[in-house]
């Protein structure tokens, strides 16, 4: 990699967690700032199985994501199969570990 090339992914990468703290800060600071107000607990994000399949909520509002859509995605599959090997491992890596991270805030 060149000098140029490194520079920018290390740039793109941290106004990426820049980005990503302050939207969370925020998040919270709505949070705590609403769950002080109301007698209803506001929980940041929420994830449950449900029997058309998993329902996200975040920050009260809901949002549902058919199980029949996620194992027939021929669209993700074709966008995975024109994606480079590295890339993938490094997306699946980086998707693990944000799983991890959420699941931590979550607690």
């Amino acid at each position: 990699m060149t000098r140029k090339t490194k520079r920018a992914a290390i740039l793109a990468v941290s106004i990426y967690i820049m980005i990503n703290s302050f939207v969370w800060g925020l998040m919270k600071a709505y949070i705590n700032s609403y769950n002080a107000v109301n007698h209803e607990q506001l929980a940041m994000a929420q994830i449950s199985d449900s029997s058309d399949g998993k329902e996200i909520s975040i920050m009260g509002n809901s949002f549902c994501i058919s199980s029949e859509k996620a194992e027939t995605g021929s669209t993700a599959r074709t966008i995975s199969s024109l994606i480079p090997v590295k890339i993938r491992a490094a997306a699946a890596i980086f998707m693990q570990t944000g799983q991890e991270i959420v699941q931590e805030f979550l607690k």
